[in-house]
């Protein structure tokens, strides 16, 4: 008999654990629009978040995505939030914001 070993499902991070690293990183808490959030039977697969900044042309935009095939038939290897940054329209730099380790179901922050 072969022994198996049982594994627990792994945890999806939900709307509010994605939205705690993001307020986070905003300063004071900021308004946001919201531009797309996707879901499926797992429960959401992506967010993204646009932050207007404090100057006139700044913006700042959030992307949540969770691993696999996206219901948009985006494939992406693991589970992140990335930011990027635009001054008037144009893309000046980005960071990423976490990714979520399965190993231990805890975001791990990147400085």
């Amino acid at each position: 008999m072969e022994n198996e070993i049982e594994k627990e499902p792994e945890h999806i991070p939900t709307k509010e654990e994605v939205m705690e690293i993001i307020d986070r990183r905003m300063e004071p808490p900021e308004k946001f629009t919201t531009l797309r959030e996707l879901y499926d039977e797992q429960g959401l697969c992506l967010l993204d978040l646009r932050i207007e900044g404090k100057q006139p042309g700044e913006m700042s935009e959030y992307l949540y995505t969770r691993k696999g095939l996206l219901p948009n038939k985006v494939m992406t290897l693991e589970t992140s939030i990335e930011v990027s940054y635009y001054q008037d329209g144009e893309i000046v730099g980005g960071d990423r914001v976490a990714i979520f380790g399965y190993q231990k179901n805890e975001w791990e922050e990147v400085k």
